[in-house]
């Protein structure tokens, strides 16, 4: 799959079973990246707040996808909403995963009225909402989130814009009371997945990105949606694939690199506060507070299978900017965030 890319002659032997220096790095680089996240917003201190190079300079996610600029929107606006029934919120929030940009739904609110950006469920009009979504685009704004690859592919020889309000969020409205019925009887992640997959431009990605959505209702909200949580599955994207093969270089299958992803969990407690002690600074991990609604940091270990996959990805990005291949990162420029949290 990856044999004619620039790097691939880079990657370990693949007959090694597990390859340390990469298997150490990897838990290096999520404690740098958290301890990050901790001395600016937890601790104010001024940049910069790391030595290391690569993060100082380039962008990376957080390791907790909740503390990403995008999903921070959408647990404040729209999971912290208490007043929105269960068809709302589930709508509301798959609506704007499916943009994944706040700026859309600033104006959504600011322009049309409608709460947390987006128009109630049994208010929803196509054609309104396609209206406003091409003022957006006339405006030379760009209604979708850059951080990934929109799939417009369901409606060939349309435009993206096209595919999305008159395809793709119309088959989600008029399907939202049977996704939260099969959401709810679920006896499988899988089950799920399959389903979400079955709507257009819904493919591996995106589903993936509702189910991790749908384990924050619990989370944020004290309500059960589905039964399963972040540790009951996860996706191996593409990126999470290479990063296990920078660790596990003879793992190759599917099913190898989803164990893999299993063993990086249960290793994470080990090996975070191995780093923590030796540089003199504790891991911290992250929690929410229901009742005073603000994050708190904890020391006991609650890295899921879905931050090992999301990191993995990450990891395998900082691997490629340490040989010099790979897709130019972002320049890291930081922006001010409020974000809720409790020391």
């Amino acid at each position: 799959m990856f044999e004619n890319a620039s790097w691939h002659d880079k990657l370990p032997d693949e007959n090694l079973e597990v390859y340390e220096p990469h298997l150490r790095l990897f838990f290096e680089t999520m404690y740098e990246r958290m301890l990050i996240w901790k001395r600016r917003f937890i601790d104010q201190r001024p940049r910069p707040w790391t030595d290391n190079k690569i993060f100082r300079e380039s962008k990376f996610t957080n390791v907790y996808r909740e503390l990403d600029r995008n999903s921070q929107w959408q647990i404040k606006n729209i999971l912290l909403d208490e007043s929105l029934s269960g068809i709302n919120l589930i709508w509301k929030m798959m609506v704007f995963r499916f943009f994944n940009n706040p700026e859309t739904f600033v104006k959504g609110m600011q322009e049309m009225g409608w709460r947390n950006g987006i128009p109630d469920w049994k208010d929803y009009d196509e054609d309104e909402f396609a209206s406003f979504i091409d003022r957006i685009r006339q405006s030379g704004e760009n209604p979708y989130t850059t951080a990934y690859l929109i799939n417009s592919q369901a409606a060939p020889g349309k435009s993206r814009d096209y595919c999305y309000t008159h395809l793709v969020i119309p088959t989600l409205h008029k399907n939202i009371p049977q996704l939260i019925s099969v959401v709810r009887k679920a006896k499988t992640p899988e089950d799920i997945i399959t389903y979400l997959k079955t709507m257009p431009a819904v493919a591996d990605f995106i589903a993936h990105e509702f189910y991790q959505d749908f384990t924050y209702i619990p989370r944020y909200r004290g309500i059960e949606f589905m039964k399963f949580d972040q540790n009951d599955f996860t996706n191996v994207g593409p990126g999470a694939s290479i990063g296990i093969r920078l660790i596990f270089p003879s793992l190759k299958t599917v099913r190898e690199q989803k164990q893999a992803i299993y063993w990086l969990r249960d290793l994470a407690e080990e090996w975070l506060t191995k780093i923590g002690d030796e540089k003199g600074e504790k891991m911290v991990y992250l929690n929410w507070d229901m009742k005073k609604g603000a994050y708190y940091l904890t020391n006991n270990c609650n890295i899921t299978l879905h931050q090992i996959e999301m990191w993995l990805c990450e990891f395998q990005k900082y691997w490629k900017m340490i040989i010099g291949e790979g897709k130019q990162r972002s320049k890291f420029v930081p922006k001010t965030k409020n974000i809720i949290v409790e020391n």
